[in-house]
Formats: C-alpha cells, structure tokens, sequence
C-alpha cells in the first residue's frame, strides 16, 4: 500500500477511471468530528461491572475525552504542503517513500506537545492520586526530554520511556498525527502496492482489524494506532507476512463472537479482527482493549501480537 499527493487534476482523472461497480476503496480516513466521542462512549459501555478490566477502559476512556477537548482547544493551523515531504508529491515517487506523514522522519513541531499540556491539565483533576505524579512530572520535563521521549516511541524503543508516561505521550502524538492526516483527504491516490501490515499514511502497525458494514460491506481494514486512518487488506490473508496457508480464528465467547484473533502459523503471530456485523458499535482501540483475557489466550498458544494498542505499551 502506497499513498501519493497528486495534483487535484491528476487525482480526478484518477478517480474517474477507477471508480465503478466493484471499486474497493484502498484507504479510509477517520472522521475526527466524532472518532474520540465514539471511541469514549464505547469504552465505557464495555467497562462492565464485572468486566475485570474495567476501572482501566473507564481511566482510559477519560483519556480519549481529554483527546477531544485537546483536539478543538489546538486545531492544526497549516496546510498540506508545509508538512508532507517533496517526495510524495513527485508524479513517479517509488512506492516504498510513499509514507507521507512517516512517524520516523516527519520533522515534529511542537504542536503536538502544546497537546500533551493541554491533556496534562485536562486529566489533572480527575485522575487516581497514583496517577498524578506522572502527569506532574510529564509536565516539568524540558521540550527536548519530551521530544526525546516521543522519538524513542515512534521508533518502537518502548524500553526508553515507561509505560505510565508513554500512554500520555502517545495520546498527545495520535491527535497531532490525526491532525495532519486529516489534510490529505481530497488530495491523495492511495495504491495497493508492498509493507501492506503497515500504515500507508504514517508507516505505524495497526491496532486491529475491522470487518466493516455499510457501503464497505465485508471488507476487512487495519486501523492505525497513530494516525487513526484505515487501509485495506483481503481477508483469508495474514495481515502480518501475508501467507494464506495456515490461519486459524479464535474467540473466548463462541464462533459468532464480535472480536476474534486471527492466528499465523507460517509467522507466528496473530492481530484481533472485529466484526461490525456482529456489533456495530464496536472500536478498534476500545474492543482491542477490553479484550486483553482474548490476548492472554493467544501467548499461551504460542503467538505473538503484531500490533499495539496505545494504552498498552510494553516495558521492555
């Protein structure tokens, strides 16, 4: 999967000539007017009484809820071409470059951390008393500690950043990134091309599947942990290395249950796949989360997860 600024005439024509009966869109962006209200409400309604993990998809949930507030108190005041590289805008750009808004290159500005204060002083008041030090601490960290911090997540060295802190961190990072994606729709010619386990927008790993309803009936999209955008990969097809020979499926609840692992026997690893048939108000972020007894199964069988939830980062 590849996706390419194209001039507005180029990217019509395009248009034009692919779609038609049977057109699948290669890449979805999320609607920022209502992902994180979506995603809070979801995570509550699945903290359950007797659901074990509860008191963390409410703590969670109070993070997506500051994210909205952060996301309409800082609004990304630029246009495309002042943050996409010049080469995505070259008409013959090598698919492999064509990663836009690459979470490992794309040059930051300080955006993102005027979020993270925004979240830190949001969360202040109402989060446990053990949590509170980390957000005081977060808070008095220098630009270039917290800049220092967020490279090591975006390049995957979780090991440098403790868990407690990464969670705010990322969370400021996710809506700086939804931020910048949301210029590019209008703009773009996504492509189905190689590196498909990977965001086309970012080049992060997905969260988890989601096999849709409505007008993409069946289809089976990754959903970014980064910047929230999703892209197409067929199903019956493992979403990690892409082999087809050795996939088994399973549920803690029964075969028609809405969350379900799709395990790889060729690599070894396996990535949720919700089901929007099954209930249509699911989450990738929220279901993956609240499903972590699914993901104790999947270790214990031998798999290894080739995806990351942003609440859940490891410490090692």
């Amino acid at each position: 999967m590849s996706i390419r600024i194209v001039p507005k005439e180029q990217l019509g024509k395009a248009h034009v000539n692919e779609r038609g009966a049977g057109f699948i869109p290669p890449l979805l962006f999320a609607n920022l007017k209502n992902l994180y209200q979506h995603r809070a409400e979801r995570l509550r309604a699945l903290a359950t009484e007797n659901h074990p993990f509860s008191s963390y998809l409410n703590f969670a949930a109070d993070i997506v809820q500051a994210q909205q507030k952060a996301l309409y108190d800082n609004p990304l005041n630029v246009v495309l071409d002042e943050i996409v590289p010049p080469h995505c805008n070259q008409e013959h750009a090598p698919q492999k470059t064509d990663v836009p808004l690459d979470c490992k290159t794309l040059p930051r500005t300080l955006h993102w951390q005027n979020i993270l204060h925004s979240l830190i002083a949001e969360l202040q008041p109402t989060v446990p008393g053990h949590v509170k030090p980390t957000l005081e601490n977060l808070a008095k960290y220098s630009e270039q500690e917290l800049e220092e911090m967020a490279s090591a997540l975006l390049h995957s060295k979780f090991s440098k950043v403790s868990p407690d802190q990464a969670v705010f961190i990322w969370a400021a990072l996710s809506v700086y990134w939804a931020q910048m994606t949301s210029l590019i729709p209008g703009q773009a010619r996504a492509e189905y091309g190689e590196h498909r386990q990977f965001c086309p927008v970012c080049g992060s790993m997905p969260v988890a599947s989601i096999v849709q309803i409505g007008t993409s009936q069946g289809l089976r999209y990754l959903h970014c942990h980064l910047c929230e955008s999703e892209w197409h990969v067929v199903r019956i097809k493992c979403s990690n290395c892409e082999q087809t020979g050795d996939l088994n499926y399973w549920s803690l609840d029964s075969e028609h249950a809405a969350v379900k692992a799709e395990s790889c026997g060729d690599c070894g690893s396996y990535l949720k796949i919700i089901y929007q048939e099954k209930d249509p108000n699911v989450d990738a972020v929220a279901d993956d989360l609240a499903s972590l007894i699914l993901d104790a199964k999947m270790e214990e069988e031998g798999f290894a997860r080739s995806s990351l939830n942003p609440f859940l980062f490891p410490d090692e």
